[in-house]
């Protein structure tokens, strides 16, 4: 398979944050899926809520204040 990206862009305050979260999210649970539906549930729920559960540790470090966001994303 080839490489492939996704591109999120939009004025400040358009909603590119939670957009990101909600792919991230998407992500972490199609990469947790298997054939089994047992394994599939306990896998979804772990690996993508600690995926999503980064996004403060990550917010900590890469947001800042600006005129127009309190917690502007700075990456």
């Amino acid at each position: 398979s080839e490489n492939q990206s996704m591109l999120i862009t939009g004025e400040s305050g358009a909603g590119k944050t939670e957009n990101t979260k909600k792919v991230i999210a998407y992500f972490a649970t199609v990469g947790a899926s298997t054939k089994k539906p047992d394994e599939n549930a306990k896998k979804k729920g772990s690996l993508e809520d600690q995926v999503v559960q980064t996004n403060p540790v990550l917010e900590a470090f890469g947001n800042a204040k600006t005129v127009r966001n309190d917690n502007s994303s700075r990456f």
